[in-house]
């Protein structure tokens, strides 16, 4: 699970929560945030989901990364937590969403995903130029080549409509987002 038990460790602890604490809010037992966190068990896909959902990020940000290098964004999402108590006294950690930290993790997300989209047009621009020159300095090609050939223009087709279909996404987005913020 790559980054999960060293994520898990950083978020739980800079909630300055217990293991024990953790595992009451999020209904396991301490024993297993001790595995998790220590990487001899992965959890199972609804305690990951538990696990996401208490700290409200993207299950990717448990998995893949260190989450730590994204301090800022962590500590922006988690610095409006209050402390509560349920009917038995336990303590209650709960985070409010607001919609300015709503903002942040969506332009964040858009900036990622607009920064791969870019990077992906400008690969695909570059194996359009190799095949071209390729296409263009070959004298003797034989009929199965120029039939991988036809096949190869098509996957980049359709490489560049998914392209265009990012980049339609990333407009309405942005158009949302704006508009979004124009109503707060």
């Amino acid at each position: 699970m790559g980054y999960f038990a060293q994520n898990l460790k950083f978020l739980r602890s800079s909630q300055k929560l217990s293991q024990e604490l953790f595992a009451q809010q999020i209904g396991l037992n301490r024993g297993n945030i001790a595995s998790y966190e220590k990487g001899t068990a992965e959890p199972s896909l609804t305690n990951l989901l538990k696990i996401a959902r208490f700290f409200r990020i993207d299950v990717e940000y448990l998995l893949e990364g260190k989450i730590e290098d994204h301090r800022e964004m962590i500590e922006s999402l988690t610095q409006t937590q209050t402390l509560q108590t349920n009917g038995s006294g336990a303590p209650v950690i709960q985070f409010e969403n607001t919609f300015r930290e709503k903002l942040l993790l969506n332009k964040k997300n858009l900036e990622d995903f607009r920064k791969r989209s870019d990077e992906m047009s400008k690969i695909l621009e570059g194996f359009r130029q190799f095949h071209k020159f390729k296409m263009e300095s070959s004298e003797n090609i034989s009929e199965d080549v120029r039939k991988m050939a036809i096949d190869y223009e098509k996957l980049m087709e359709v490489l560049e409509d998914v392209l265009n279909t990012n980049k339609n996404i990333i407009s309405m987005l942005e158009q949302t987002s704006t508009s979004e913020q124009g109503h707060s």
